[in-house]
Order: structure tokens, then sequence, then C-alpha cells
């Protein structure tokens, strides 16, 4: 059997993974509870200035960020900023378990098993710790490579564009290493080669997809950078950080969603040929939470 072209494969899981997301809801709850416990990491950042929460989260606060971060209007400012480790220590307390169970989710659909977040919690399949670690080991990589990039571009013109193109080849590096450890099974060591390899295979479908679901989370992170915020905060209201924040939120999450489940059925469909029709999974009961 001949396979499809690269392109038609990426355009084929984009539109498989819409249909999916469309009449299957409960395939967002693994990023909406990822989503949640960023959302509470932030309103302990928001809290930190307040008593009686100043007595433990204000001191470290202060010492790594400077005692103006406390207060207003600054502090709504900071909010913003402190995304970047929010979305850190949420990817790792629960982020890269969530993925892994979206990735049972989309093996479950590719079965033809009832949709089943229940079933996917008390599988065997997903690994807390084994992912935990591909997840740091990813991350930490990624952002080293990005300090030195950034570093050695700055005074080119066109060093948004290479500092985009170097996050998006490192994110197209690792993308499978999550879902080569829960479809293999493969200890972490081997789901990192597995995974680099199965980019090195398929970088046309993997970089189409990544850069199509990555697309908007990029133009906001671009159109409102950090110092854009405040120049906005200080002309027009400071309550506007809260909107970029619940804005980058509400992106961050739409993203991983998307881009969690294209690569889980772009690595099934470089498998099979083909992506599982939908209504396999849509012909169990609506209700089919616990596995028989």
């Amino acid at each position: 059997m001949q396979r499809p072209m690269p392109g038609w494969t990426w355009w084929q899981t984009c539109a498989q993974t819409a249909r999916l997301f469309g009449s299957h809801r409960r395939l967002f709850l693994p990023f909406v509870l990822t989503a949640f416990v960023e959302l509470l990491l932030i309103g302990g950042v928001w809290l930190a200035p307040h008593q009686p929460f100043a007595k433990i989260l204000a001191p470290p606060i202060r010492y790594f960020f400077g005692d103006r971060t406390l207060h207003y209007p600054w502090h709504l400012w900071f909010l913003y900023h402190a995304m970047q480790q929010t979305s850190v220590v949420a990817a790792t307390l629960v982020g890269a378990f969530m993925t892994g169970i979206a990735c049972v989710m989309v093996r479950q659909v590719h079965e033809g098993h009832p949709l089943s977040f229940r079933a996917a919690l008390a599988g065997r399949h997903v690994r807390y710790g084994r992912l935990v670690l591909l997840w740091l080991i990813a991350w930490a990589v990624t952002h080293g490579t990005m300090l030195l990039v950034v570093r050695a571009t700055p005074a080119l013109r066109a060093a948004p564009w290479i500092q985009v193109g170097s996050l998006l080849a490192l994110q197209a590096l690792f993308i499978y290493l999550i879902p080569a450890a829960v479809f293999n099974g493969s200890p972490w060591w081997k789901a990192i080669l597995q995974g680099i390899r199965e980019t090195l295979r398929h970088p046309v479908s993997t970089l189409a997809l990544l850069g199509v679901a990555s697309s908007g989370l990029i133009a906001f992170s671009i159109g409102v950078p950090e110092t854009r915020l405040a120049q906005w905060m200080v002309r027009f209201e400071p309550e506007l950080a809260l909107a970029a924040v619940g804005g980058r939120l509400l992106l961050f999450a739409l993203t991983d969603a998307v881009l969690t489940v294209g690569m889980a059925h772009l690595w099934w469909f470089h498998r099979a040929g083909a992506p599982a029709p939908v209504r396999a999974a849509q012909a169990q009961p609506a209700l089919a939470e616990v596995p028989a």
C-alpha cells in the first residue's frame, strides 16, 4: 500500500482532531485539569501581597524578583511575567501525566474502545515518574538551548524569526517522547531515542502540524510581550494585565490540547497509513466511563 504524502497526512490529522474534539468534549478534561492547577498557582502569586498569605508567599517573590513586584500596579504585571514559572510547575505536577492520559484516550479511539478518562487513569500505560522525567529533560534541553540562541542573536533583525524557528525545531525533536513512552511502554531513555527517531522519520508532517497548532500562541507571545503590556498598563488600565493572563492561559490550554491529541493521532497515522474513523469511538455508549 502506497503511503499518502506528508502534507495530506498532517491535514487529515488536523481534520480528525477537530472532529474528535467536536464530538467528545471529555477529551478536553486532561487539559482543563492542567490549566486549573496553573490557575491555582497564579492565584497564589496574586495572594502573595495580602495577609495572611504575605508571611509565607511574599518573601521568596521579594528575594528573586524584588519588592516592587508585590505592589500595585506592578504586581498585576508580575502575574503575567510569573506565568513562565507557573506553566513549568503545572506541567511538572500534572501536565506531563495528563498528556499521557490524553494519549491513552486517543489510543482508545484508534482501537475502537469507548472514550473514557476514568479507564485511562485506571490503566497501567501511564507511569507518572517516567513522564515527568521525560518532560523535565525536554524542558531543560529546550530552555538551555533557547537561552544560548537568544544570547547569540541579540542585534540581528531576524532574531525573532530565528528564535521562533529554533523553538519549533526543538519542540518537534521532543514532541513524541511521551507518546513513545505511553504507546510503546518504553523506559525513559528508550522513549527519548524512539521519539527523536519518529521526528527524523516524519519531519514534514510533524513540523506542519506543530506550526499550525502553535501559531496562535506564538502570535500572542509576539503581540503581547511583557514590555508592551507594561506600556499598555500605564497608558490605559493596569487591569489589562488580568486580561492578558486569562488570554494566555486559555490559549495555552487550547494549544496544548490540539498539539497533544494531534501528535498522538499522527503517531498512529504514521503506522496505519490512515487515521482511524471517529465513528469507531462514537458507536459506543456516550456514558460508558468504566471499562468492562
